[in-house]
């Protein structure tokens, strides 16, 4: 296997604005004099904590090149804008304000980890097409990470530029007002989000709580205390629901005044754990509202008036906490007559996903005065991998269609229905497009993007390894894997929706050419470890789905409705999958959810094998 031929400038990401080079470099070093006037002592520790990955330099009679960063707003082009100019003799980094000194500072160490301190000589003039660059991450469908993951996640976003992390939150938080609701191996605590606040503080990431208290809110209103507050009463509690009757959530009665109260206590202490004068109260995907309790109430009026009514309830009681809110578009949108109700400091995030997303609607809100953040997504949620290509359709035409009508920020989202059984590696790829996307709509993307973010993003040396990904996720852009996961073998045959024999036996080449790449660079000392091992496993997997639908668009199915020919090979190799499935969850989530994937994979198991009976039930997911 050949390594990909890299310079320093190819593996900036995202990619500046301009970029003029010189002929020379610039050699940095422990000892190079360094100065800071950036007026906010995280520029200066980032700074010196730059500096101190530098190797000392042999002692020479020659003065080391001096580095300069400071906040010179004197025509600023963008609050988060710098100029980074590198000469022989020393490097000027100067930030329109100290957030630009910080993304400067990105840059110049991933020049300087490229070159070991040889810093080509240029000019660097740059800032981001958006002033909100978010990542929202589910933490709460069944995948709680720890608190070291949401560290090294922040650590990489701020490495991108991002300068907002989202976390989505329906259940997964240790609610002191009711402990029934959530452990702490099952949830995040208010002393772990305070310290991971801290942590993205000093990265210049504004940590922003995402709470359900409208739709989504199926595991508090299935529990025997709650159930009178939704408007379809559950029957069965959470732990009896399969994913599929979980994802699709559980409404809260807006009218009960129970439920306001429910609804005060949760945001109560979320804004206690949170500093961020941010926060998405969501109300999306309601999709019970007024068609159970309050079916006869709202026939007049319509569910638009209420549903307004509770946005601004929840509005008023953040807004009296001195906080700014957010509501997710998919029902204002239906409602452009009410409009006007919405107050103007409230922010409408406006998302859709896959290759239907309405991305010109984006107008509408702008139009009406309303400040819009554009959302597309990773497309790894219901999947075992990221469908990649899908996502970047997505994500490039909605930051283009952002820019276009006046969106002020673009909020990648990293969803995880049906459990959040993919990894976190298989996400990297849509995350980082999003970033470099965020920061500059013209970024390159396909193989462009695939060399920058081998090496920047996992520290691969082969980028073709990300190429043999695309094309094992190409299944994933036409099938969602859960219906792998819980639907038997026979009803697949008539489904439309899935892959062709053609394009499942590509998919199978495909995953056997990324998993050789993979194991060989799992030698790389430089390589990420839990990344690799992650995207190896998802391979693993692909493959083993892929090969499941080639087997039911190529076998053919006999009397009993059994499909031919004998699985048992491939069922035991996911057997054998699944203990290490396991260990790589645990290196990074804490234990909750996973129980139920392991479950939901051993059904997968017994369904490839010879046995023609079918289980009674659908595991979850």
């Amino acid at each position: 296997m050949t390594s990909t031929r890299y310079s320093p400038f190819s593996t900036l990401l995202p990619v500046p604005q301009t970029l003029r080079e010189a002929k020379g470099t610039c050699r940095v070093s422990r000892e190079s004099p360094l100065v800071v006037h950036a007026d906010d002592p995280r520029v200066e520790r980032s700074a010196r904590r730059w500096q101190g990955r530098h190797p000392a330099r042999p002692t020479s009679r020659e003065t080391p090149p001096s580095i300069r960063i400071a906040v010179d707003r004197t025509g600023a082009t963008h609050p988060h804008g710098y100029l980074l100019t590198a000469q022989t003799d020393g490097i000027e980094l100067l930030g329109d304000s100290p957030a630009g000194c910080f993304y400067g500072l990105q840059t110049l160490t991933q020049l300087t980890d490229f070159t070991l301190g040889e810093v080509p000589c240029c000019v660097i003039d740059d800032f981001p097409d958006f002033a909100t660059r978010g990542l929202l991450h589910d933490v709460t469908r069944g995948k709680v990470p720890t608190l070291d993951t949401l560290k090294t996640i922040a650590d990489r976003l701020a490495a991108l530029k991002v300068n907002q992390l989202q976390l989505y939150i329906e259940h997964a938080f240790t609610f002191a007002f009711d402990p029934d609701i959530c452990g702490p191996d099952d949830g995040l605590t208010p002393d772990e989000i305070r310290e991971l606040d801290t942590y993205c503080r000093e990265r210049f990431i504004d940590l922003v709580p995402a709470v359900a208290t409208l739709g989504h809110m199926g595991r508090i209103l299935s529990m025997p205390k709650y159930r009178h507050l939704a408007e379809i009463e559950p029957t069965k509690s959470w732990e009896e629901m399969p994913w599929p009757q979980r994802a699709r959530g559980f409404t809260l009665d807006i009218i009960n005044p129970d439920s306001h109260a429910l609804v005060g206590r949760i945001w109560s202490e979320i804004l206690d754990a949170f500093t961020s004068p941010i926060v998405n109260i969501c109300g999306d995907e309601p999709w019970d509202l007024g068609k159970g309790k309050n079916r006869e109430r709202f026939a007049a009026s319509g569910t638009g008036p209420p549903y307004i009514d509770h946005i601004l309830r929840i509005h008023d009681l953040c807004a009296a906490r001195g906080r700014r809110t957010q509501v997710w578009s998919d029902v204002v949108r239906n409602h452009p007559d009410l409009f006007e109700r919405l107050p103007k400091e409230l922010t409408v995030l406006h998302w859709g996903y896959d290759d239907r997303a309405d991305y010109d609607g984006t107008r509408a809100f702008v139009d009406a005065g309303l400040d819009t953040i554009v959302c597309p997504g990773t497309t790894g949620w219901k999947r075992i991998l990221n469908a990649m290509n899908l996502a970047e359709r997505n994500l490039a035409a909605f930051a283009a269609a952002g820019r276009t009508h006046g969106a002020t920020g673009l909020l990648n989202t990293d969803w995880g229905d049906h459990g959040h059984f993919n990894a976190l590696a298989c996400s990297w790829h849509g995350i980082a497009l999003g970033a470099a996307l965020a920061w500059n709509v013209d970024h390159p993307t396909g193989s462009d993007f695939d060399s920058r973010f081998a090496p920047t993003v996992l520290g691969l040396s082969d980028a073709e390894v990300i190429a043999a990904l695309r094309q094992t996720s190409a299944i994933a852009d036409r099938c969602e894997t859960w219906r792998l996961f819980w639907q038997p073998l026979s009803p697949l045959v008539a489904d439309p929706t899935l892959p062709t024999l053609n394009q499942a036996e590509h998919a199978v080449d495909a995953a056997q050419i990324a998993l050789k790449r993979l194991r060989s660079v799992h030698a790389s000392s430089g390589a990420q470890s839990c990344d690799l091992r992650e995207l190896t496993l998802a391979c693993e997997f692909a493959a083993l789905f892929a090969e499941k639908v080639v087997h039911v668009r190529a076998a053919g199915f006999g009397p009993r409705g059994r499909a031919g020919g004998d699985c048992s090979p491939r069922s035991e190799r996911l057997k054998v999958l699944l203990p290490e499935y396991a260990a790589a969850w645990n290196v990074r989530n804490k234990p909750s959810g996973l129980r139920d994937i392991l479950d939901a994979l051993r059904f997968v198991a017994n369904d490839m094998g010879p046995s023609p009976g079918q289980m009674a039930g659908h595991p979850n997911p």
